[in-house]
């Protein structure tokens, strides 16, 4: 109310809100005007769309002629393919291994006959003390035995040459003595009885003569018996035991050598093992420790001061600059197109970009042990050796290595996803005048992002870069229901190597087999794409 009287009272300002009433009213005109001109034009745009062709986004691929290159690109590690390697010889004797004390700085240059490492040794002191004890012992049993050895032959000697000699002359003198007794007792005796003849003794004493005839002779009888027993029983006896106690004293005095010897044996080994625990360079050269990094498990063993290491384990490297080679590891997928003798471009990291020429020396038969991390991924090792060297080539750097597998000049190509695998054969869509063909093709090498057509394409051929969208449109040949479900084989075999320009070898690209591009990207094996 208070607005309606100043309006009244104040004309201008009741014009001026008026006018602003009809500006605001234009305005809001206009904005649903805009909004309705979007509405039909987004109409008309979608409404158009509608009616383009259904082809209109398909993605076509122009089929050339073009220099064909198969190569295998991987990172390795620089090595020396003259490598000494000073191995731990000390024996582990139920123990894990013998630590590191000291060790020389990898990257040291050490001639022929310096320091390079010291294990741990204070276990074998120890076992070595103990041991000379056990050799003090055993030289002592040898001293011993050997007196009672050579005791015993002195008893043997002196029982012929004394104690027997001795016995047998006392026999004797007791046998001459009986001898004596026995005659002096009979000529008494023939006394008696001339006496006894003429009546001088009576009976009694004459039987008396006579009992002391018989009794010499017993005496003299005795005494024989005993010279008869000491020459066939009792020196008999006697030689046959000492001669026993000789053996046996021999026997034990071999037996105690035998001991010291063996005693001796393992005192010196024990010696041996604790000079071993010193390593020195067998010849001139670098120090590389000799790291572990492709343990089973993914764990890793690093050379250092308080590493453990084990019986004939690698601990320091001395590589031969003049020889150096390239130690790599090539996927399953790849290596069967590497051959030994194929030549290879070898880029080491951190020189400045330089391309070394090479070839494949060698290549395992057997994968590679891997980790849990790799539990399904199998890699084949490869060794790349190097024409020339440089003199700033050094051990364990990382290079990458370029395989020239195969060089086709020339050929004709299709991109890998061009080519649909229906079944055991290849098919590309091939776009003319608006339909599509189904066109059979035959395969060559593969480089994993183009495919050598041997057959079924020629230059100018438009084919689709996304063969299954358009499976409705073609006319592929019906499959049996076996092989729907047979698994096609992506490993091909392996091509007979045949050589190249520079004198390498490569795979024969007639008896190559590629993976079928289409299909799943199984390493191994999969299911073909049903028609």
């Amino acid at each position: 109310m208070k607005q309606l009287q100043a309006d009244r009272q104040n004309p201008k300002h009741h014009l001026r809100a008026r006018h602003v009433a009809q500006r605001r009213g234009y305005v809001l005109w206009v904005v649903l005007a805009l909004v309705a001109l979007v509405a039909v034009a987004g109409w008309s745009y979608w409404g158009a769309s509608d009616g383009r062709p259904k082809d209109y986004n398909i993605v076509l691929h122009n089929v050339a002629r073009d220099d064909f290159t198969l190569s295998v690109t991987e990172r390795g590690e620089v090595e020396s393919a003259g490598v000494t390697d000073v191995i731990s010889e000390v024996k582990a004797k139920n123990t894990p291994g013998l630590s590191i004390l000291r060790i020389v700085p990898e990257g040291t240059v050490v001639k022929k006959g310096d320091f390079l490492v010291e294990l741990d040794s204070s276990a074998l002191r120890e076992e070595r003390t103990a041991e000379q004890i056990l050799v003090n012992t055993a030289a002592a049993l040898v001293v011993q035995s050997r007196n009672i050895y050579e005791t015993a032959l002195i008893a043997k000697e002196e029982y012929l040459n004394g104690t027997y000699v001795q016995e047998r002359q006392t026999i004797e003198s007791e046998v001459f003595v009986a001898e004596e007794n026995r005659s002096r007792a009979e000529e008494y005796h023939e006394f008696s009885k001339r006496l006894a003849a003429k009546g001088y003794i009576n009976q009694l004493q004459l039987e008396a003569d006579k009992f002391a005839v018989e009794k010499s002779q017993k005496e003299l009888d005795a005494a024989k018996t005993k010279l008869n027993v000491i020459d066939n029983y009792t020196k008999a006896k006697m030689l046959k035991t000492l001669e026993s106690d000789i053996v046996i004293a021999k026997a034990k005095w071999e037996s105690d050598k035998n001991s010291l010897e063996l005693e001796e044996g393992k005192l010196k080994e024990m010696d041996d093992q604790i000079a071993k625990c010193t390593l020195v360079a067998p010849k001139d050269g670098t120090v590389t420790y000799a790291h572990n990094r492709e343990n089973w498990g993914g764990d890793e063993f690093v050379v250092k001061e308080g590493a453990v290491i084990r019986e004939r384990q690698a601990v320091i490297r001395l590589p031969d600059p003049a020889k150096m080679r390239v130690a790599l590891n090539v996927n399953e997928s790849l290596i069967q197109y590497v051959r030994p003798g194929m030549p290879a471009t070898i880029s080491p990291i951190g020189t400045g970009g330089r391309a070394l020429r090479g070839s494949v020396d060698k290549i395992n038969q057997y994968a590679e042990p891997g980790g849990w991390r790799k539990a399904n991924v199998k890699e084949y090792k490869a060794l790349v050796t190097i024409d020339d060297p440089g003199a700033e080539l050094r051990s364990g750097m990382t290079a990458s290595v370029t395989i020239r597998c195969e060089e086709i000049p020339e050929a004709i190509q299709a991109p890998v996803q061009a080519v649909y695998a229906h079944g055991k054969d290849y098919y590309a869509f091939v776009f003319n005048n608006g339909n599509w063909e189904a066109r059979p093709i035959k395969v060559g090498p593969t480089n994993d992002k183009f495919f050598v057509i041997e057959e079924g394409l020629a230059e100018g051929d438009r084919v689709a870069m996304n063969p299954r969208a358009y499976l409705d449109q073609v006319k592929l040949p019906q499959l049996a229901p076996e092989s729907k479900q047979q698994v096609v084989k992506l490993t091909p075999e392996l091509p007979a190597a045949k050589p190249v320009a520079g004198g390498a070898a490569v795979a024969s690209k007639d008896e190559t087999q590629p993976k079928p591009a289409a299909e799943s990207a199984d390493a191994t094996t999969t299911e073909p794409t049903a028609g």
